[in-house]
């Protein structure tokens, strides 16, 4: 649903700028990021109608291919799976525990508010990962992520399925930990350390995972997703998606991920937040309303509170390399529009954080690439470099030699964020 625009954009380039209100929270880790302002999507969002202003934006995220007129499309192809298909440092040969090529998380709303926003297809405003035009299944259920990344769970398996491997196992850290104990006298005291913190978050994990009501097991008696987006405030279930996707970044059970806040058209009630009813889909349609502004300021501040916090703790996980897990990743953080009040598929707001093991630029450096001041036009100017450039940046960084993606509109990458 975008951004309040003028409380994202810093007002400097360079290094030396304030970090302005919704950006804040990344403070300790200014020197782990860059911010990238100005990119504009140029026709590949365009015309936007049909779809609505936000699938024309939701479905190009990551695929950089435009939906008007091109539904069925066999070159839909999302970047995480272009990345994961392709790139030598993600392919692993033999490896020790199992593995997934790459995982879906996005937090469950009811996706009948907002409907497929003139799509046809709620996949569009749904999705963003996509491979060949099959939109890739988002896990939005925390209990069903975390079976996926520790024992394996397969997101077709029956509730019958689900109940009998649950039944099995008491605890996936007392069966985990059995298995590694004869390995203890094996380890060194800084392997040991990093042990010990891994089991004990799994433990910490667990344990908040069951108390949202939402541990299936023998009590179940409603087809777990259902139990838990009926149960489970979102407030609560954020945190614990975010802190599994670090865990498996932590225990390299994938190498890419996407991971949705929220559907676009989201009708999420901030309430709890802005203590009145604070739909984001309704909000995010300010009109400059002095109330609306505030509230889509303080909805933008938590996102990202919660956001920096998930980078703190893969900041925190040293890897055998001597660096953190941010460090070794490159994290891609953007929304399908920029202004939500116009459906703003220019000036996006974007920032990278982790310099994937020094491929990437990072620093703390804001780009601008179109000074235009606020407030901004409806028509963009398609001055500032197609947002795809940054796509083919990461995948560049990974291993992957293309020079344009999606419908060709991009060519070359960003060098200003290649090392």
């Amino acid at each position: 649903n975008g951004f309040h625009m003028p409380d994202w954009t810093p007002t400097k380039t360079g290094t030396d700028w304030v970090m302005p209100h919704i950006l804040a929270p990344l403070e300790p880790l200014r020197k782990k990021i860059v911010v990238l302002s100005g990119l504009d999507h140029h026709q590949t969002a365009e015309p936007a109608q049909p779809p609505g202003g936000h699938a024309s934006g939701t479905a190009p995220f990551l695929t950089m291919r435009r939906v008007n007129g091109n539904i069925n499309d066999p070159l839909r192809t999302s970047i995480d799976q272009v990345i994961a298909e392709q790139s030598p440092f993600v392919k692993r040969p033999m490896p020790s525990v199992p593995t997934l090529p790459s995982m879906q998380l996005a937090l469950a709303v009811d996706h009948l508010k907002g409907g497929s926003d003139g799509a046809g297809n709620t996949a569009f405003v749904e999705n963003i990962s996509w491979n060949k035009n099959v939109p890739q299944a988002n896990i939005q259920a925390p209990q069903l992520a975390f079976d996926r990344i520790f024992t394996g769970f397969s997101p077709v398996a029956t509730n019958a399925d689900q109940q009998r491997r649950t039944a099995l196992r008491a605890s996936v850290l007392d069966s985990v930990a059995k298995q590694t104990q004869a390995l203890q006298g094996k380890l060194n005291a800084s392997d040991r350390i990093k042990a010990d913190q891994y089991f004990t978050s799994i433990r910490a994990l667990e344990t908040r995972i069951q108390s949202l009501g939402a541990g299936g097991g023998a009590t179940c008696t409603k087809p777990l997703k259902t139990t838990l987006a009926a149960t489970a405030p979102y407030a609560e279930r954020l945190p614990v998606m975010f802190e599994l996707a670090a865990l498996a970044f932590q225990c390299d059970i994938t190498r890419v991920m996407t991971f949705m806040v929220g559907r676009s058209t989201s009708h999420e009630n901030f309430a709890f937040l802005t203590g009145s009813t604070s739909e984001h889909h309704d909000t995010s349609h300010h009109g400059n309303n002095p109330a609306n502004l505030a509230k889509l300021k303080a909805i933008g501040r938590w996102q990202m509170e919660h956001f920096a916090k998930f980078l703190t703790r893969v900041d925190g996980m040293i890897e055998a390399n001597g660096k953190s897990v941010l460090d070794n990743m490159c994290v891609y953080f953007s929304s399908e529009i920029s202004d939500g009040n116009a459906h703003k598929k220019f000036d996006m707001p974007v920032l990278l954080a982790g310099d994937l093991g020094g491929k990437m630029k990072t620093g703390g450096n804001h780009f601008m690439y179109t000074a235009i001041p606020f407030p901004r036009p409806l028509v963009g100017p398609s001055g500032g470099p197609h947002t795809g450039k940054v796509l083919i940046s990461i995948a560049n960084a990974f291993g992957v030699p293309i020079t344009t993606f999606g419908d060709g509109a991009a060519k070359g990458p960003l060098t200003d964020i290649l090392a």
